[in-house]
């Protein structure tokens, strides 16, 4: 602004006589006259135009000046490295310095949203909200898939003794603080005195707290903030796979919440060989979630999945046609169902289970308990709808791929199409909805044995990431160990659209509005400045990776 009115009184006083010099006023250097025309680039034709004295109520102080005169060059540096990519994300950048010396007017966001985030934060977040429905008017469908309904005679509860080789070893959460946007952190120290926490001292930054104390055991969680309405629970370890329940929006029904940890803190796994072993996977309800008030319930575990399959890496729902009312009304041995998950698999397999509603799992379930003791949560062994496999019928051996460790489940509708990625750089895309003898299998169980009708070798290294692009299911992006982000057009598999190399990637999202992903990496060893999301183009605009929301460490 200073420079703009610094312009402005020179250009006047080319036309008008300017006023008399201020007494005492001292003539500025010639350098640093000389650096000011050419940090702005100015060609005049009177020299002497630019003399501060013309006009003295225009003179700002050296100073700032000088202040005004650096911040300008910093940003002569950094134009040639984001002027291209500004016009397709001036939404998604949050300022608009660039945008208002173009001549672009953008509406200032002031104030903050009840979550404690700056309103010009949560501005691209309702728009992209906006974008997100207009997608699923379109794309998504009311009912897919209808021959995988879950039975109440493949759900089988465990007993205590059934269940223990599955749970977690982690009986009650580490130390933890909770730090929330706009609120002030207290700092209070908290005193835990109860038997199954010994004397052990523990500070939790929060503002919720008894006289007492509180413990946080194994499958616990905490009560919603009052103002927030956040929660946290305690699954039993380190988490690696999640995954939301998708539902319609108008519903209002309770939002659920698929979590995969680790049996233990210290446990490690080696990626090159397959691994099977007991895991458990579990399904959390989180009340009915709503935009401005949250809610107002306690998270707790619905039920748990205790399957043989070693470690899970990714998880997926069917984006949509999964999900009905839980009051739906079905004979038995039918339950209303909740939603398909697909499951990537340590032993190089891919799961699909037909997950039903927990009332209706509570209410139709008919336990076959050895001993006669429940376990206090619902624990069962379940047999999936569909096994999906790499390779054929005559060659089907899942070692030769590895482990499984990305998927990704087309988003338009039918959502027939799912791919995984695996250890050593293959891809696999499997048809759900395929009545070939040479793809589909019928198992004695009553499930079913899928190979894929396509496969090709997408990576040098295993395939970290991978989703689909949600304008057009013609596209797919990958990332890898081999540290490449790879565009493919699935009609030419030959060589991918574009192929960037940059850091180690770990995971990759296609943005609804624009040409490209966002893309989080390993990166924390890098200079500081370096580190966060960047923004990818697909290759069709030529654009620069662009910073979208620098971090100090590894975004995962």
């Amino acid at each position: 602004a200073l420079l703009y009115l610094q312009e402005l009184a020179e250009e006047l006083t080319t036309t008008y006589q300017p006023p008399a010099p201020a007494e005492g006023t001292p003539e500025p250097e010639p350098e640093q006259s000389q650096k000011r025309r050419r940090s702005r680039k100015r060609k005049e034709e009177d020299m002497d135009s630019d003399d501060p004295t013309r006009d003295a109520d225009f003179v700002p102080s050296k100073e700032v000046m000088l202040q005004a005169e650096e911040e300008e060059e910093e940003e002569g540096s950094d134009a040639p490295l984001s002027e291209a990519s500004e016009p397709e994300l001036e939404t998604l950048q949050g300022h608009s310095g660039k945008a208002a010396s173009a001549g672009r007017s953008k509406p200032q966001c002031r104030g903050f949203a009840p979550n404690g985030f700056h309103n010009s934060i949560m501005a691209p977040v309702e728009k992209c909200s906006s974008l997100t429905c207009s997608l699923r008017d379109q794309m998504y469908s009311q009912w897919e898939f209808p021959d995988w309904i879950p039975l109440v005679h493949k759900w089988t509860c465990l007993s205590d003794s059934e269940a223990a080789p599955y749970l977690p070893a982690e009986e009650k959460s580490p130390l933890f603080s909770i730090q929330r946007e706009g609120i002030a952190d207290t700092g209070n120290l908290y005193r835990v005195n109860r038997s199954v926490m010994g004397t052990r001292e523990r500070r939790w930054r929060w503002g919720w707290a008894g006289s007492d104390g509180i413990s946080m055991g194994r499958f616990s969680s905490l009560p919603p903030h009052e103002e927030r309405r956040d929660v946290s629970f305690f699954v039993g370890g380190p988490v690696w796979a999640l995954e939301w329940c998708p539902s319609p929006g108008d519903s209002g029904a309770t939002q659920c919440v698929a979590v995969y940890c680790h049996r233990s803190m210290e446990e490690t796994h080696g990626v090159a060989g397959l691994h099977s072993g007991p895991t458990l996977l579990q399904l959390w309800e989180l009340g009915s979630l709503q935009p401005e008030q949250g809610s107002a319930a306690k998270a707790r575990l619905a039920y748990a999945i205790a399957a043989d399959h070693g470690c899970i890496w990714d998880m997926k729902f069917c984006p949509s046609g999964a999900w009905e009312p839980p009051g739906t009304a079905r004979k038995h041995p039918e339950m209303s169902r909740m939603g398909l998950l697909a499951v990537a698999c340590s032993d190089g397999r891919v799961v699909l289970y037909s997950l039903p509603h927990p009332s209706a799992l509570r209410h139709s379930q008919t336990t076959q308990v050895k001993d006669g003791s429940i376990h206090k949560h619902i624990i069962c062994k379940v047999q999936c709808v569909a096994m999906l496999q790499v390779g054929s019928i005559q060659a089907g051996n899942v070692s030769e791929c590895g482990q499984c460790f990305s998927l990704s489940w087309m988003p338009s509708k039918p959502h027939h199409h799912l791919a995984a990625g695996f250890y050593d750089g293959t891809v696999a895309i499997w048809n759900l909805l395929s009545k070939s003898l040479l793809q589909c299998v019928h198992q004695p169980d009553g499930s079913l044995k899928l190979y894929p009708f396509r496969s090709f070798l997408a990576h040098d290294h295993a395939v970290r990431s991978m989703e689909w692009c949600k304008a057009n299911s013609n596209f797919l992006v990958t990332a890898g160990s081999d540290r490449k982000i790879k565009f493919w057009d699935l009609r030419r598999l030959y060589e991918p659209i574009n192929s960037i190399k940059r850091f180690l990637s770990t995971e990759v999202a296609w943005l609804l509005p624009y040409n490209g992903v966002t893309v989080a990496h390993d990166n924390c060893y890098a200079s500081y400045g370096l580190c966060g999301i960047h923004y990818i183009d697909a290759g069709y605009l030529g654009f620069k990776a662009y910073f979208v929301a620098p971090r100090k460490g590894t975004v995962w």
